[in-house]
């Protein structure tokens, strides 16, 4: 027995009853594997499909189906009257025999039964995750759901290729996405050890997460991937060791942050990210602080990953080892703490290049376009040192914290200053007490004025350090808020996505000959009138329907024709046969097209834009963080100040406790 399925591309799709051919199942539905139109696909049956938000994600740019599986073709129910209701969609199969769930790479044992995979593929397999997120936020898509079993990362198949060539995200049905008509669709579900603490609580259903939630989820995916550990369980915590990983969550008990509560510390059986570089930590620290805004961004994880990548050395001790250039080998020390072997990665071997970029054609050094490349260059420049700075600053801020904790700690209160009981029993003394009776009175009363001033200097100093250092926090957190309000994602994206300005050039052109193409044919298409078509299903009256909402011409049918189901009595049946005439219409203009289009020149405003998109948020951004920085530095002499004030105070207590013992 079978189940037949119509998709809107007007192609029927059979599927056995039963688990026969079903590759997969979750919460959100099954998916099989299925023959469409002469290919084999993944069909996913959902529970509750969501047409609009289904037809909001086919309209994402050809681009983004490289990076998640994404609806090709909606498939409804057959029913003997034509298409019955919604049942789900028809993506591209992702082959198990040629893939590997992220899933997989966290576990050793699993990665022992990988062909090949080391550590230098582990860095390259974070690399392309955090790509896949970036372009897919660069697209207003949220992926909400982002957990290793919605991963799963295309392996290169030669010695010649890369053993991770690209990740692909998977449930795409559950991304958060606005459709064209401004409607929203959050994403209905998360996984607990991956879902950022803001939204621990949350109903899914309703509320709109940022950005900054899939940071969280993505810095979470790369720890594992690189350490092999989740950055919370990745700790022993000696007062609470059964507490959840969701409650260590949002209560920010990361191991490596820069104040850490008594009795957390980082497990010793895995490597700390320290060990692998001074960037990475600081990346994690800002992932897993307070502040969203101040997690790194995909965008900024693709810049750090992508020089990490570049710098990772296979170690000279341990052939299964891999380590960044100039650092100790951070398994080789794992291991030495272990006793025992413990990476199971496979041997190093030769090394492959991790992307082939295209040759692009010299440009004329005198030309407007050469001009502007140098220009774009120097501008990628100053973004790349905007982040760094920013990066930098955010460090200090959240590195004071424990600086500021100290001084409260060890100066806050008057017993740190003055041991008060010890003097008062020395007051109390026989010695003391015979003064009086020895006619010494002077003395005495001199030794009781200066312990009441050493008291009253103990308070005095205790108070001003307590207030100071309270002070100086408050003044911290509000930096930090405000550092993690600078939104620095266009200039993130524009760093991450053009390393080369060559290439800048290269798109540009090829966008310039797109648009000439879809020019030409709009031109072309605004000769033809529906009318003319003859298309099934249109009489009279549906035709003068589609004229009394602006169809008339081909062209206008063109830009309308994903929306036309949203008109009275056009269901997908006729939207399907008149996309069928307006393709072969396009396919008839092709062919009378007299020779091929020249190439479009390379002209000013093709680049110019791209110029700006980095010039106009980074000249604002400077701006903030000069401001930024000015505060930093008044908090920092702040700071040196109280810390000034705390050693006039000290010595001006041990004078006075110098001149009390020779009262005695």
């Amino acid at each position: 027995m079978q189940h037949i399925f119509l998709s809107d591309g007007g192609h029927a799709v059979a599927l056995p009853a039963g688990r026969s051919g079903r590759i997969g199942a979750g919460g959100q539905g099954q998916v099989f594997r299925a023959a469409l139109a002469g290919r084999t696909v993944a069909v996913k049956l959902l529970r509750q499909p969501d047409e609009e938000r289904l037809r909001a994600l086919q309209l994402l740019e050809p681009r983004c189906a490289g990076f998640a599986a994404l609806p090709q073709q909606l498939l409804y129910k057959k029913l003997p009257t034509g298409c019955g209701p919604l049942a789900g969609y028809a993506m591209r199969l992702i082959e198990p025999a040629t893939s590997v769930s992220a899933v997989r790479l966290f576990n050793f044992e699993e990665i022992s039964r990988l062909r090949r995979y080391s550590w230098h593929d582990a860095v390259l397999a974070a690399l392309r995750l955090a790509e896949a997120v970036a372009e897919l936020h660069r697209h207003g898509v949220v992926i909400g759901d982002l957990n290793p079993e919605n991963v799963v990362f295309e392996q290169g198949q030669s010695t010649a290729e890369p053993a991770i060539l690209r990740a692909v995200l998977l449930d795409s049905d559950s991304f958060q996405i606005e459709a064209a008509g401004g409607r929203r669709h959050p994403c209905p579900v998360s996984r607990a050890p991956y879902t950022a603490p803001e939204l621990i609580g949350c109903d899914f259903n309703r509320t709109w997460r940022q950005p900054a939630s899939d940071a969280f989820s993505l810095a979470v995916l790369i720890h594992q991937l690189l350490l092999h550990d989740h950055p919370y369980d990745n700790a022993i915590h000696s007062k609470e060791p059964d507490l959840a990983v969701t409650a260590r969550i949002r209560r920010g008990l990361y191991p490596h942050a820069a104040v850490v509560p008594d009795g957390l510390q980082a497990s010793p059986f895995r490597p700390a990210p320290r060990q692998v570089s001074l960037e990475l930590d600081q990346a994690f620290r800002r992932s897993f602080s307070p502040f969203p805004g101040l997690r790194p961004t995909a965008s900024e994880w693709v810049l750090l990953l992508r020089q990490l990548h570049g710098e990772v050395v296979p170690c000279h001790r341990n052939p299964r080892h891999h380590h960044p250039r100039g650092q100790a080998c951070l398994w080789c020390a794992v291991e030495q703490r272990l006793g025992q072997p413990f990476c199971r990665y496979s041997p190093a071997t030769r090394r492959t290049r991790i992307t082939e970029r295209p040759q692009t054609p010299p440009l004329d050094p005198a030309s407007p376009a050469a001009a502007l490349c140098e220009q774009l260059e120097e501008q990628l420049a100053q973004a790349r040192d905007l982040l760094g700075r920013r990066d930098v600053l955010a460090e200090q801020l959240l590195q004071l914290e424990p600086e500021l904790l100290t001084l409260q700690q060890s100066h806050g209160r008057a017993q740190d200053w003055l041991d008060a009981a010890a003097l008062q029993r020395r007051l109390g003394s026989l010695r003391h007490r015979l003064g009086r009776w020895l006619g010494r009175r002077e003395r005495v009363e001199q030794r009781e004025a200066l312990v009441a001033a050493l008291t009253a200097l103990a308070q005095t100093a205790a108070g001003e350090v307590s207030q100071g250092a309270a002070r100086l926090q408050h003044l911290r957190l509000a930096l930090l808020e405000q550092l993690a309000g600078m939104d620095v994602t266009a200039v993130a994206d524009a760093t991450a996505s053009q390393q080369d300005p060559a290439e800048v050039v290269a798109l540009a052109s090829q966008r310039a000959e797109e648009q000439q193409r879809q020019q030409w044919l709009l031109e072309h298409l605004a000769d033809h009138t529906i009318r003319s078509w003859r298309v099934e299903g249109f009489g009279e009256g549906r035709l003068a329907l589609l004229e009394q909402h602006g169809l008339v011409r081909g062209d206008q049918l063109y830009r309308q024709i994903e929306r036309i189901t949203a008109l009275p009595g056009i269901g997908r049946g006729l939207q399907n046969n008149l996309r069928r005439q307006l393709n072969a219409v396009v396919r008839q203009l092709d062919q009378e097209q007299q020779g091929p289009q020249a190439a479009p020149a390379i002209r000013l405003e093709d680049l110019q834009p791209l110029v700006q998109a980095v010039e106009l948020p980074m000249a604002e951004r400077l701006q903030q963080l000069e401001a930024l920085m000015e505060r930093w530095q008044a908090l920092r002499d702040g700071s040196d100040r109280l810390r000034g004030r705390m050693e006039a105070r000290r010595r001006e207590r041990d004078e006075q406790l110098q001149r009390l013992e020779t009262l005695f």
